[in-house]
């Protein structure tokens, strides 16, 4: 879970869904993003 200490403790303020990738994006404070969408069946997640 170390993939998301980055968003520890970071309040979310919005929420696309979907994205216009399909996914969904999670928007937090200090300009932190979280994309997350289905690849082959998986979830990937990343931040940008």
């Amino acid at each position: 879970m170390e993939k998301f200490d980055p968003i520890k403790m970071i309040e979310l303020v919005k929420v696309e869904d979907p994205d216009p990738e399909g996914g969904i994006t999670l928007f937090f404070q200090e300009d932190k993003t979280l994309k997350i969408k289905v690849v082959d069946g998986k979830l990937v997640s990343e931040f940008v």
